[in-house]
């Protein structure tokens, strides 16, 4: 799987690849900082999206899902409890999840695929986003629209999906998209299939921007 187990320290790749899903799935409305406004838009998005209306089932459930993320997320990314969540304080909060993982695989604890409680809501979230058509496997198509609505192009969302499903050897299910999203968040291999789960195919783009950061 390639995770950076090692080494106490996110590298600059890992730090890449969670400032990009930051800046493109979690800072909506794009000032720099995460708060909950950016998590209503998402929602309202999301909602709009899928044609879940006011009141609907859907709708009330997504809304109820949001708020509970954005709890988790605060209590563990708001250092000075400000009520917003900035670039550094996500680094932070990754930095310390990364220890803590590094410190429990030293006394064989086995990690490889733990990710924080709230984010584990928000992958299943996004797995149910990208399966349109409710059938617990995600295709190219459904892929490809979903990313469209973040800026990404077909041709690089298609790229993505062939690699992470092996040519559609690899079915796309429930599964398989939380080892993928785990080695997203935890893997400093840069040839991990999880890597591509976001539509980009170069973090190497934005480096010495993601470097002076931190």
């Amino acid at each position: 799987m390639g995770l950076f187990v090692s080494v106490p320290d996110l590298s600059e790749f890992q730090k890449r690849k969670l400032l990009h899903e930051f800046t493109t799935f979690f800072d909506i409305n794009k000032d720099g900082v995460l708060e909950w406004k950016d998590f209503d838009m998402a929602r309202q998005r999301i909602c709009h999206l899928s044609g879940w209306k006011e009141g609907s089932e859907k709708f009330i459930k997504t809304q109820e899902l949001f708020i509970e993320i954005w709890r988790r997320l605060q209590d563990e990314g708001d250092k000075n409890l400000d009520g917003r969540i900035s670039a550094e304080e996500w680094l932070s909060m990754w930095q310390k999840f990364h220890r803590e993982n590094v410190a429990e695989q030293k006394n064989k604890v086995d990690t490889e695929n733990k990710i924080p409680d709230w984010l584990q809501r928000y992958v299943e979230y996004k797995f149910n986003l990208y399966d349109r058509t409710g059938d617990g496997v995600i295709d190219t198509e459904e892929f490809e629209y979903v990313l469209s609505d973040f800026g990404v192009s077909s041709k690089d969302a298609r790229t993505c999906y062939l690699l992470f499903s092996n040519n559609h050897e690899k079915k796309v299910d429930l599964d398989y998209f939380k080892t993928l999203s785990a080695e997203y968040y935890r893997s400093d291999d840069p040839s991990a299939l999880g890597n591509f789960i976001t539509g980009k195919l170069d973090f190497e783009q934005g480096k010495s921007q993601a470097t002076n950061k931190n």
